[in-house]
């Protein structure tokens, strides 16, 4: 693979995790982390459990990674299942730690009953430039966020974050390349200049990811359910698939220009770990056949 039309000098990935609930996990996560803090991060991300214990955790997350790594944290950050009072308090702790960038998203409710919180991600957005002088990246959505009244609605909403302060946004995953440069162009057109990461996905269970991407609206090619066929018992010849798709994504990305790629470990670096080596060699030797010529 060429990164012939590439000119940027290096590629810059961001990686997702989530808290750990069990203390036997809490040693994988910490040699995931050690695992990609070498590649340099922009940045690491926590994604926010919002009831009791689970928000708890998130935050301690957060703070204990803030501490020991070298890298940028971004906190995750939802509004539902709180009061605005509690939020706001929720984004006053994060400064006094040291916490300067938040993942701002509307959430899951799971509480049947209403808080006066906050409404949404756009009335999160506001609260926490007011709150202070915080970085701020937000959700997008290229195939479509599955609960938008429509396409056009869904790219007003991204819009309106971007005019209230936000700073970047992350995508959904997706695994069409034509997904992620069709809402580029969309973006274009609608006058959207700030950066949108790709969100990436490895698929390390192709049969629980499917489930999954049926609920939040990710488009699962129809070759995929065909390559993966029959290979439930053989976790050596799904882990070599799911590594050659991932890197033919990201390559047909960097092609297209894409220069950041921000990657949901799922708290696992094999995967992950895999492909970052192998675009950092492919894009290195393209340089240096660059310079030479």
């Amino acid at each position: 693979m060429s990164f012939y039309k590439k000119e940027n000098e290096k590629l810059n990935y961001s990686f997702e995790f989530f808290p750990t609930t069990q203390r036997e996990d809490e040693h994988e996560f910490w040699r995931v982390v050690g695992n990609l803090e070498p590649f340099d991060p922009t940045f690491f991300s926590v994604t926010y459990g919002a009831l009791g214990s689970a928000r708890k955790k998130s935050l301690e997350t957060v703070y204990e990674l803030h501490t020991h790594a070298h890298t940028q944290i971004a906190a995750h950050l939802t509004v539902v299942d709180a009061t605005q009072s509690e939020t706001d308090f929720i984004l006053e702790s994060l400064w006094n730690h040291g916490i300067r960038h938040i993942v701002a998203i509307t959430g899951d409710a799971r509480r049947k009953y209403s808080l006066k919180g906050y409404q949404n991600s756009l009335e999160l957005v506001k609260a926490i430039k007011k709150a202070g002088d915080f970085e701020v990246s937000v959700a997008a959505y290229p195939e479509v966020h599955p609960k938008a009244q429509s396409p056009e609605s869904d790219l007003e909403l991204l819009k309106a974050k971007f005019d209230a302060g936000a700073d970047r946004a992350i995508t959904q995953y997706f695994f069409e390349v034509d997904a992620f440069l069709r809402f580029r162009d969309r973006l274009a057109k609608a006058g959207i200049t700030n950066p949108v990461i790709p969100g990436i996905l490895p698929i390390h269970d192709f049969f629980k990811v499917k489930n999954f991407s049926q609920r939040c609206g990710a488009t699962i090619p129809d070759y995929y359910s065909l390559h993966f066929s029959g290979m439930e018992g053989n976790i050596a010849a799904q882990h070599q698939l799911a590594l050659d798709l991932a890197l033919e994504l990201c390559e047909k990305l960097i092609e297209e220009g894409v220069d950041q790629l921000h990657f949901y470990t799922l708290n696992r670096s094999d995967l992950v770990l895999e492909i970052v080596k192998q675009l950092n060699y492919q894009f290195s030797q393209e340089n240096y056949f660059q310079n030479v010529a």
